[in-house]
Order: C-alpha cells, then structure tokens, then sequence
C-alpha cells in the first residue's frame, strides 16, 4: 500500500503554512514575506527548547533528530530553482508592463548586473578581511560565491515588501524589474565560481561567451513560447484551459530553457512579459481578471510553502554565538556593498547622476531584500567536497542575512520612504519615531517629493513645500527674496522623465 510518505511531507507543511501564515496575520501583522519565516524560526526554536526540556522523559519525548533528518532530506534548490520559481515569475511578468521596461530598462539592467557583480566582489573582500582577523580565514572565492549568491534580490521578497509601502511607481518598477531580472546573473556568476573552485579552468572570454549565449537562447525561447501561447488563447476557452495554457508557458518555457543550457528565469520572464502585454488584444477584460487572480492565489500558497521551508531551516543549523555574530556582520556588510555598488554602478553613467528623483538610490538600494534563491543556491552545493568544510559557515551567514534583510530592510522600508516622500501620517513618537528621525538623516538634500494623482488618474510627483527652495529669507530675516533660477531647478526636480 505504500508509506505515504509525499503524503505526510505534505500534510506536514500544510499545516505548518497555515499556523505560521495565521499567527502572522492576526498577531505581528508582518508582510508575509517577513513574517513567515520569523514565526516558522520561533516555532523550531520553541519545538528544540522543548525537545531539550523533554529529554529523558518516559512519558512525551520529541526525536529531534528524526526531524532535522527529514528537513534535510528536502531538496531545498529542486523545490525552489528548478520547481515552482518559474511559476513565480512569470506570474510577476504576466503584470508587468513592457512600456515600464522600455522606459526603464538602462537603471533596471545596470542594478541587475553591474551592481550584481560588484555588491559581490565588496561583500566578498570585506568577509574574507573579517574572517581572517578572527582566525578562521576562508579562500576568497568560496566567500565571493557567497556573495554572488546573496547579491540577487528576491522577486517574492520584493514583492511583499512594496503591497506593504505607498511607493512611486518609478521606484516600484525599478525593484521589481531587478528582482525579475538579476537572478540570472546571479546564477551564472554563482556557478562560474563554483565551476572555478571545482578545478575548471577560467576564461573571461568564455564565460562571457557563456553568458551571452545563455541570454540569447532564452530569449529566443521565451519568445517563441510567448507567441505559440497567444496563438493558443485565439478562440474561445473555458476558464482551466486558459489558466493551464499560462502555467504551461511557465513550466514549459523554464524546462526548454534548461535542456538547452540557457537562462530559465529569462526565458519564462520574456514568455511573461509577451503574453501579458497583448493578451488584452484576445482575451476578455474580466477572462484576465480571474487568470490574474488565480496566479495571485497560487503566488501566495507558493510563498507560505517557501518561507515556512526556510524558517525549517533552522533544524540543520548549529547556531553557536560566533555563528550568530558573523551572520550579523555578513548582513551588515552585504547591504553596505550594496549601497557601494549602485552608487559606484550609476557613477559610471553621470546623466543619471544629474537627472534622478532625491533618494532613488538610497531606496532602491535599502529595498533589496534577499529570500529563498540565495539560501537555495547555498543549500543546493554546501556540501560538495570543496566546501563542506565551510558548509556551516556558508549556511549560516546565508540563513541570518536572509532573515535580517526581511526584517531590518523589509519593516524599515516605510520609514526610509518618509524620509523621501511626505507622509503626515508618519510616525512622531517612541521608538518608531526614534527610527523614523534617524532615517530622515539618509535626505541630505533636505527636501521631499508628494505622490499624487492629476485628474486623469495619472501619477504625479511635485515638491512637497515649495516655497522653502524657490523663496529663501534675506540676510536681515525678515523679507522674502523669490529667486527664478530656483523655479527652474525645481522644474527639473519635478520632471517626470527623472531616474
């Protein structure tokens, strides 16, 4: 009859899911993408404390062991990379509109490679100093391969972030569309590395041989399944065969994509962004609704499975103080090489420099918050012979970072939104408004925008109090002198074509 093994795996998880999703709902009020994983670490803890509480009672014992064993018999990279992010993808690429790429594709491709890379190189030159003052150096490259693993933002965790903020469409875009497309750069930098620790020769031309090769394909993959999918929505359907034709624009093009060596995220990204961008031209405004909403349900039981796993993580961790320290150091140095590496990234390009909103890149650098791929990447090749002596090392850094950058970046995001953009609801008092003053430190140009709406629905953003740039108090402070060249530069300020 069989163990029903997959069946109780499941029941297991399920339940979980929904006690963590819960308690997160009615009691912290957490987004899910932060909360989640908060209570499923808390629940592991409780659950050891108990365990150890319990030892040696003849009555109720808890086999710890028996379920660490289990949790580490889940193929964490198999569930997440090679399993359901396909699904997760192009449901954010069915919404996402190509005219925003079009517009900001130059910002969106520079934070997705070249601050990629270099947020990387920072993170791992800073840990390898850190771990070589506290005797227990690490090879630079197994630290730049954490770093490459951690550099890619989260497109669940983004996502959860910015439901939670009244953020500018700009911004919204911006972190999105790098969430969407820096994970494959981050894989490929991730397993040129790991090819390179392994005793692979390295080429610079080859990996970039290697790279473009893998765009192009995708491309064209994620292409011609976008189109052979429109073609298949000509017609009349039923409501199943709509929504099992877009899951297999999700799956299929993510599978041609790794038969063929090419990018899988690219590929189901573009499929998505095709088929979303003119479906509207076959389908039935509310056919796209209950589509969107399906895929919107499915986002959600996907993020409760995967940021219950990760807080399940916990089970596999020896967290010793040392640990706990410098995960909290590699988080700390990982936001601050991210910082470094998009404003060292956009530097290059000074148009930007000159014609950009006050605090874009302070925002876009703070919102990047990490999740599942960088731990699943890390799960997926921590023991491998090469690095199973820092497997614990790795995993660690990996899991405190994961779970700071929900925390810290994800709950401060609001604040440091007010610190840019007017809110008078903000907080004023206790800690939060402690918080929230030291965050409007980040504004060194001391002024704020207003996000609106014309009378056409459209976005809108002006100068919050005006008066205070264009009309300044003469020397004796008493008259006002009204200056034109401020006008000008508040025009400027206001332009909507800003990065």
């Amino acid at each position: 009859m069989g163990n029903y093994f997959f069946l109780q795996i499941l029941t297991v998880i399920f339940a979980l899911s929904i006690a963590t999703t819960i308690f997160n709902k009615r009691i912290l009020g957490f987004p899910q993408a932060i909360g989640v994983p908060i209570v499923s670490a808390i629940l592991v803890f409780i659950l050891q404390w108990g365990a150890s509480l319990l030892h040696g009672n003849q009555f109720v014992t808890v086999n710890i062991h028996n379920i660490e064993e289990a949790v580490r018999k889940i193929d964490f990279y198999d569930f997440l990379v090679n399993g359901v992010i396909c699904f997760i993808l192009t449901s954010s690429a069915l919404k996402f509109k190509v005219s925003d790429l079009r517009l900001y594709w130059k910002p969106i491709g520079i934070l997705a490679t070249i601050a990629l890379v270099l947020c990387a190189v920072f993170f791992g030159g800073i840990l390898y100093g850190f771990q070589y003052l506290i005797g227990n150096p690490v090879p630079i490259l197994i630290l730049l391969l954490l770093g490459s693993a951690l550099g890619a933002t989260d497109p669940i965790g983004v996502k959860g972030v910015l439901s939670s903020v009244r953020a500018p469409h700009h911004l919204i875009v911006k972190l999105e569309g790098e969430s969407l497309f820096n994970d494959a750069v981050c894989i490929a930098v991730f397993m040129t590395l790991l090819n390179v620790l392994e005793g692979e020769h390295f080429s610079l031309l080859s990996t970039l041989q290697n790279l473009l090769y893998e765009i192009v394909v995708a491309v064209i993959i994620g292409w011609a399944f976008g189109l052979a999918i429109l073609r298949l929505l000509r017609g009349k359907h039923e409501m199943e065969s709509l929504i099992l034709t877009t899951a297999l624009l999700a799956c299929g093009s993510y599978l041609v994509a790794l038969f063929a060596h090419a990018s899988a995220p690219i590929a189901c990204v573009i499929g998505g962004l095709i088929v979303g961008n003119k479906w509207k031209e076959i389908l039935e405004q509310r056919e796209i609704q209950e589509v969107n909403h399906f895929w919107h349900t499915v986002e959600g039981i996907i993020n409760s499975f995967l940021f219950t796993l990760i807080g399940l993580e916990m089970f596999i961790l020896d967290l010793s103080s040392s640990l706990i320290l410098g995960g909290i150091f590699a988080f700390i140095t990982l936001h601050l090489s991210r910082f470094a590496a998009n404003f060292l990234s956009f530097a290059f390009f000074p148009r930007f420099k000159h014609k950009s909103y006050n605090g874009s890149l302070v925002i876009l650098s703070w919102g990047g918050v990490r999740g599942g791929i960088s731990l699943a990447l890390i799960l997926a090749v921590a023991n491998i012979p090469e690095l199973r002596p820092y497997s614990s090392i790795l995993i660690g850094y990996t899991f405190i970072s994961v779970l700071l950058s929900g925390v810290v970046c994800g709950l401060g995001l609001p604040a440091v939104m007010n610190a840019f953009y007017y809110n008078p609801h903000e907080e004023k008092k206790g800690f939060k408004g402690w918080y929230q003053r030291l965050c409007h430190r980040l504004n060194k140009k001391g002024f704020k925008y207003i996000v609106g709406e014309d009378m056409y629905g459209n976005e809108t953003i002006t100068i919050y109090n005006p008066e205070a740039i264009v009309d300044q108090k003469s020397e004796d402070g008493v008259a006002t002198v009204h200056r034109p060249d401020k006008a000008d530069e508040l025009k400027r300020l206001e332009n909507p074509e800003n990065f």
